[in-house]
């Protein structure tokens, strides 16, 4: 099993561990084509008025591209003709910015490219021979897939400088079956946020450690991040049932098919719309709230229909994250329930 394949409890109902070859590529034309893969018809603008404080969220990026020296020494990224990472980087950055109204802020404090496989946690370490083995015939890699993230934290001097405040969050690049959680926590009061909770970690207060696949594209860096959303929104309302829509969080949530024919914005693998996982293209037209949450707190009822073409192609996996995000609330101010009307705040400042 590889941990990019996610474990997660989509809709709050069930809790998997998908192997890596059930999931499918959706970001299939590279980088090159991006720009031409993400024209959409977004329902919004990104246009948004002045950021409430923007939050500034200093990176460390840790990219294990090692050099392959039957290659002439290319990157393993350049070998499998996979994504350039910091393509991706600089992409997945601005789609954030934007689709938070300016409020997130990444900045990329350093950049390693670390020309060496992982460890995994029990020791072993492909070499550019058992990886091409492994990617040539899957039932040959490795078990368990899993990195030891304890031991690659203090190889790269990581606690250190989020000890100091120089880098608020880790980003760990990497090809398939390096073993990476798309996300995980580390540190004193760590939660789950769909990865690893690794809180006997040494370090003043808890951080996060995103996990990119250069395999993968923008689409898939900002599904990474979704999952982290709903994990943390989870908790923030106590649960989640995504049948149950007791909770605002669990409203914004909604969609027809797994909510009892209530739509709102959506899950990360349920659009409004979607009749099933990643059905992010289905033309159906739904009822939705989720122009309302645009409102949030000051929630009217207003519904409008919604279907693929509301957030458009033809990249309509990059395209729905996108729109989700651009929904998630972000008004200054508590709400009535006791939460933050800016979740985002409960994404990356806890």
């Amino acid at each position: 099993m590889v941990y990019y394949a996610r474990l997660e409890k989509p809709g709050g109902i069930k809790l998997s561990l998908l192997p890596i070859l059930r999931m499918p590529i959706l970001f299939i034309f590279g980088i090159v084509s991006f720009s031409l893969l993400h024209q959409n018809q977004y329902a919004i603008s990104d246009v948004a008025s002045e950021p409430q404080s923007a939050l500034q969220i200093n990176v460390l990026v840790l990219n294990f591209d090692p050099l392959i020296p039957a290659k002439d020494n290319h990157p393993l990224h350049e070998v499998y003709e996979w994504n350039d990472p910091r393509e991706l980087a600089t992409q997945y950055m601005e789609e954030i910015k934007k689709a938070s109204g300016g409020f997130i802020r990444y900045n990329i404090a350093e950049w390693q490219d670390v020309n060496a496989f992982p460890v995994k946690k029990d020791g072993f370490v492909y070499t550019p021979e058992t990886f091409a083995e492994c990617w040539e015939n899957r039932e040959t890699c490795h078990d368990p897939d899993g990195s030891d993230y304890p031991l690659l934290l203090g190889t790269y001097g990581v606690i250190p400088r989020i000890n100091s405040g120089e880098i608020d969050e880790l980003w760990i690049f990497g090809a398939p079956y390096f073993g990476f959680w798309e996300s995980a926590m580390a540190g004193p009061g760590a939660f789950y946020i769909n990865g690893g909770v690794y809180d006997s970690v040494e370090v003043d207060h808890p951080f996060v450690i995103m996990g990119f696949s250069y395999e993968r594209g923008v689409a898939e860096m900002m599904h990474n991040l979704c999952h982290r959303t709903e994990s943390t929104m989870e908790r923030i309302y106590g649960g989640w049932e995504v049948d149950q829509l007791t909770t605002n969080w669990a409203r914004f949530a909604a969609n027809a098919h797994q909510s009892n024919g209530v739509a709102a914005v959506g899950t990360c693998h349920y659009p409004p719309n979607g009749e099933g996982d990643y059905d992010y293209d289905n033309p159906r037209d739904v009822k939705s709230s989720a122009v309302d949450w645009l409102n949030y707190p000051n929630l009217t009822g207003k519904t409008e229909k919604v279907s693929c073409e509301t957030w458009g192609g033809p990249n309509y996996h990059l395209n729905y994250m996108h729109w989700w995000f651009s929904h998630l609330p972000k008004a200054p101010g508590v709400n009535k329930d006791g939460r933050q009307n800016n979740w985002w705040k409960y994404v990356f400042d806890f």
